[in-house]
């Protein structure tokens, strides 16, 4: 990630299952609730970067926890294959 910032089709990517329009919606509530900062460039073919807010990266912490404890409660083989 250079610099904190992505373009659509960069998140897109790390996130090979979503759609498009999921994605936009996903975004859309994210920039909403100011977890996430949108920056249009005025050029042609426009040019959208999406970076975390002072908020979002205080959430990151917690996210973070969150998935050590998924990883060690799926090690210890407690975890269904639903």
């Amino acid at each position: 990630m250079k610099d904190g910032k992505l373009r659509f089709n960069e998140i897109g990517k790390a996130i090979p299952d979503i759609t498009q329009r999921m994605l936009t919606k996903q975004l859309r509530e994210l920039e909403k609730d100011g977890l996430v900062n949108r920056k249009v460039y005025p050029e042609v073919p426009p040019k959208v970067e999406y970076s975390l807010t002072q908020k979002g990266k205080s959430v990151m912490p917690i996210l973070q926890a969150l998935c050590n404890w998924g990883e060690e409660y799926c090690e210890s083989k407690i975890c269904l294959n639903v």
